[in-house]
């Protein structure tokens, strides 16, 4: 008998380390592991880098600990030329903050319908893309602005430890977006299951 209640004993223990080990950690500690230094925003929890020559940075912009939510580092161009000029944005959102969602498809959906709403028009609907290695879902949508200039926004997001990891990025083209998420964002490789 004390041998059974021994080995229950061990595996509640070692059940309580995986969780522990495979729980999110909390907003205010993803916030934390993020730091911005000169030209570069490196976050350890997502193991993500962040490159931006000749902006403006702000770490974080935003953080919402009862919602469990942040948004971690906007970078902007402080470029004064129109086809130069950007904004680049990474967020994270706690996934168990969204029981529903089954997909990112579905919650790049969800911001892109919220956007719509905003005025801003889709120009592609979600579509599957990777940045550096990690697949995510991205939508597309067009803001005017007086004068007749279009800016674009490109919402591309994925799961991440735990949560919804998101680049919110403008630029004056779709071509423009591509060229900024393929260049400036970095991942370290992530291991295999």
């Amino acid at each position: 008998m004390k041998k059974l209640i021994l080995a229950l004993a061990t595996i509640i223990v070692l059940a309580g380390v995986c969780v522990a080990q495979t729980a999110p950690k909390d907003i205010s500690s993803v916030v934390a592991a993020g730091k911005v230094n000169a030209n570069r925003y490196e976050n350890a929890y997502f193991g993500l880098t962040l490159a931006a020559d000749d902006a403006d940075w702000k770490a974080p912009s935003f953080v919402n600990v009862e919602g469990r939510r942040a948004r971690l580092v906007d970078a902007f161009s402080k470029s004064a030329i129109w086809e130069k000029i950007y904004t680049f944005s990474i967020l994270a959102d706690l996934l168990s903050n969204h029981p529903q969602l089954k997909s990112t498809t579905q919650y790049v959906r969800s911001v892109r319908h919220q956007l719509e709403r905003e005025g801003l028009q889709t120009i592609r609907e979600e579509f599957p893309i990777e940045v550096s290695g990690i697949p995510f879902t991205g939508a597309v949508l067009k803001e005017s602005y007086d004068g007749g200039r279009v800016h674009v926004r490109g919402m591309y997001s994925t799961f991440m430890n735990g949560y919804i990891l998101t680049l919110d990025v403008t630029a004056p083209s779709e071509e423009r977006l591509q060229q900024l998420v393929s260049s400036m964002v970095k991942f370290k490789p992530q291991p295999r299951p």
